[in-house]
């Protein structure tokens, strides 16, 4: 019997999340610290990052999904200087990994949920691998942009999921918010786009689907315009280029998504 295919019901493109966890997000802790210059954390986290991760990290996402990039070299010339990558937001451990095959053999940072930092036990080791959790009150709200701003100037990539919440093998591009475009604007850095891809396996029994990995610039702020209006101006370049590139293949769907209206809870009592 030819299994059915997963279908998920989705009522608001922007706030909707199917990260299918279960995670309770907490409050980052008092003096949390975004970067660490202590020399034995610096050590043990190059040493865990590079000779056991990352590795391993290959293994798994070429294993699962057979990923390869396209236009990879487009970010060789940012590496003088500190960039930002943005790129649609569709799997977990997809998401997580990927930008880490993408910056080889430079370690990547990724702004991230701070749900990535509510498992207990793990929160030093996913900030050892490069995760930037946004801050979710407002006396971290300047540590964390300093964070950002360090990571730059130490000539590292920055990864950024703009439609914010996880659609499990989505094939379109959602509609998401032009703030994060605010950072290459304040860094006068570039930027890129990832698109990831799914597209049907050659082998018929596989259905899971491969990934491909457009990459696309670089684009760049236009400082000559007052800041809201280059925020909104890149947005729309980004969003576009991401847009288009899913648009240039038939779309494998893994997974149906369906629009259904909200519920009315008008009435409730």
């Amino acid at each position: 019997m030819k299994k059915k295919r997963r279908t998920i019901y989705y009522s608001d493109p922007v706030n909707d999340d199917f990260a299918s966890n279960s995670i309770e997000t907490k409050k980052l802790p008092k003096g949390f610290k975004y970067v660490r210059k202590n020399p034995f954390w610096r050590f043990f986290e190059f040493t865990v990052y590079h000779f056991v991760v990352r590795p391993l990290i290959f293994g798994w996402i070429k294993l699962k999904f057979h990923q390869y990039f396209v236009g990879r070299g487009k970010i060789r010339k940012a590496r003088k200087t500190g960039y930002f990558v943005y790129a649609n937001h569709t799997g977990t451990d997809l998401d997580a990994f990927t930008p880490s095959m993408l910056t080889f053999p430079r370690k990547d940072f990724l702004i991230c949920n701070p749900d990535v930092t509510s498992i207990p036990g793990i929160r030093n080791f996913v900030v050892m691998l490069g995760a930037i959790p946004v801050y979710t009150d407002i006396e971290h709200a300047r540590n964390f942009r300093e964070a950002v701003a360090t990571r730059i100037k130490e000539k590292k990539a920055v990864i950024i999921y703009p439609e914010a919440h996880i659609w499990p093998y989505y094939t379109d591009i959602r509609p998401f918010k032009d703030t994060s475009m605010a950072y290459p604007y304040d860094l006068d850095v570039p930027c890129f786009t990832m698109t990831n891809v799914y597209k049907k396996r050659l082998l018929p029994f596989v259905k899971r689907p491969r990934v491909v990995s457009y990459v696309a610039g670089p684009f760049y702020a236009d400082r000559t315009i007052p800041r809201q209006q280059a925020k909104k101006k890149l947005r729309e370049q980004i969003y576009n280029e991401m847009k288009n590139t899913v648009d240039r293949f038939p779309k494998y769907e893994y997974v149906h998504y369906e629009y259904r209206e909200p519920e009315d809870k008008s009435d409730a009592i």
